[in-house]
């Protein structure tokens, strides 16, 4: 079973629970589409390294980083 994710037990800055929801969104995404790692990092100039390092939350990448991500499966990113 795959545990919830629960910022307040991180002690995280609202910021950062941000950029982690989006990122959680952005594999979810990716998954749907069977999409693999190494597909997406290609299309978004990234490693798969990196990729996986960004999905297991090992890594906080850059607002752009995370744009070519969601552009390299035909989103966009939307700021309200």
């Amino acid at each position: 079973m795959e545990e919830t994710f629960n910022p307040e037990e991180w002690g995280l800055s609202k910021q950062d629970q941000k950029t982690i929801e989006l990122i959680i969104q952005l594999e979810q995404e990716r998954k749907n589409l069977k999409l693999t790692q190494k597909q997406i990092a290609k299309r978004a100039n990234i490693t798969q390294g990196q990729l996986s390092r960004i999905e297991n939350l090992e890594s906080v990448p850059s607002l752009e980083t995370i744009n070519n991500i969601a552009e390299a499966m035909d989103k966009k990113l939307v700021l309200i």
